[in-house]
């Protein structure tokens, strides 16, 4: 099985893209985009929600504006009526925004800046499993930070796969890079998929339960989504 993850860096959006791309939103999308404070927080969330829109109509015969989404009690979005059984996982920071698209299987993306300011060791000591710490302890400077980044990517793209959110603990499962692995600690034993790339300096992480490719690949700036 297969799964699309794409990529748009918004900075090569034109200024004359941004209504085209609203325009594809519904109202509750483009009010929520509206409470955001800052014009990037606000750009991101647009790009996001027109490219994962642009890119389901790429593998059904319905039109961006068309697709209707629902939330989980946890938050997790899922699809309205589709037309067949697809999924989707939607992530942005700013500059950065990523969608991931299957086909009867459960997927979570994310995407992070190596750029953000963040206490590595401080926040894995804290929230990551203690594997996952010993291995950031084995490096450090850049190679730490780098390492970090993977790792929580790979984290917040699972627990949009479970959909359980804040909920589960970030400890609860681990992954590793060599290979890329996804191990719970608890539940019956399933196999999980995982990819991880970089691009710029945006890390971003791709999971999914059950054996999936995912092939990742950029929106180009000028692309009419």
């Amino acid at each position: 099985m297969k799964a699309a993850v794409r990529a748009l860096d918004i900075s090569g959006l034109a200024p004359e893209q941004w209504p085209a791309l609203a325009a594809m939103l519904d109202d509750k999308e483009r009010a929520r985009a509206a409470r955001f404070a800052f014009q990037e927080d606000r750009q991101s969330y647009i790009a996001a929600h027109a490219l994962v829109r642009a890119e389901l109509s790429r593998r059904a015969d319905r039109a961006p504006q068309q697709w209707r989404f629902a939330e989980t009690k946890l938050g997790k979005p899922f699809l309205l009526d589709p037309p067949r059984d697809l999924r989707f996982s939607i992530t942005h920071t700013r500059g950065m925004v990523a969608v991931a698209i299957a086909e009867g299987v459960e997927i979570g993306v994310d995407v992070e800046s190596a750029d953000r300011r963040a206490e590595s060791m401080k926040l894995a000591e804290r929230f990551f499993a203690p594997e996952e710490v010993a291995l950031l302890r084995a490096v450090e400077g850049e190679a730490r930070r780098n390492l970090f980044f993977a790792i929580w990517t790979l984290k917040e793209a699972v627990v949009k796969a479970t959909g359980l959110g804040l909920s589960q603990g970030l400890d609860s499962f681990a992954v590793s890079l060599d290979p890329l692995r996804v191990t719970m600690r608890d539940g019956p034993t399933q196999a999980w998929s995982a990819a991880h790339w970089r691009l710029g300096a945006f890390h971003f992480a791709f999971v999914a339960r059950g054996d999936v490719e995912a092939e990742f690949s950029a929106v180009e700036a000028g692309l009419t989504l």
